[in-house]
């Protein structure tokens, strides 16, 4: 009989995360109307439900895994980033969070050169203001800006 350890467990809370949020995408923000086609809960229920199946397999495969993860330096960063962008939401909102974010990281990380970051940054605030503001209707944090505007 194999131990139940930590890294078993991790993926079970990704499994109930998952569950919770799909959840309240169908349930409080709506998945799909028939006249206006996708609600505010479309997009987070399919990431939930994907989650729920990764967490899963992931499950499945930490009883097969024997050896210890190593972490480099890089993985920290993608790490911290994710950290940074969980607390700037909150101070700042998600639109300037995910733009400082992708400006630090192409800048910093990557040392892409100021035309890819402009390209890369054009895109992303077209697909997060364009499809998932306007288009899919989601109300993204503001942070302090709330109270301002």
């Amino acid at each position: 009989m194999t131990k139940f350890k930590v890294k078993n467990l991790i993926p079970l809370l990704f499994v109930v995360m998952g569950l919770v949020f799909a959840i309240l995408g169908f349930t409080q923000l709506g998945f799909w109307s028939d006249v206006d086609g996708p609600k505010p809960g479309f997009f987070p229920s399919i990431i939930a439900i994907v989650m729920v199946f990764t967490g899963l397999i992931a499950f499945i495969q930490s009883f097969k895994e024997e050896d210890k993860a190593q972490y480099n330096a890089q993985e920290f960063l993608a790490m911290a980033g994710g950290l940074g962008i969980f607390a700037a939401t909150f101070i700042i909102g998600l639109v300037p969070t995910i733009i400082l974010y992708i400006i630090l990281w192409l800048k910093l990380v990557e040392k892409a050169s100021w035309k890819v970051i402009l390209i890369v940054l054009a895109i992303a605030c077209f697909i997060t203001i364009g499809v998932f503001g306007i288009w899919l209707g989601i109300q993204f944090p503001k942070g302090i800006f709330e109270f301002i505007l």
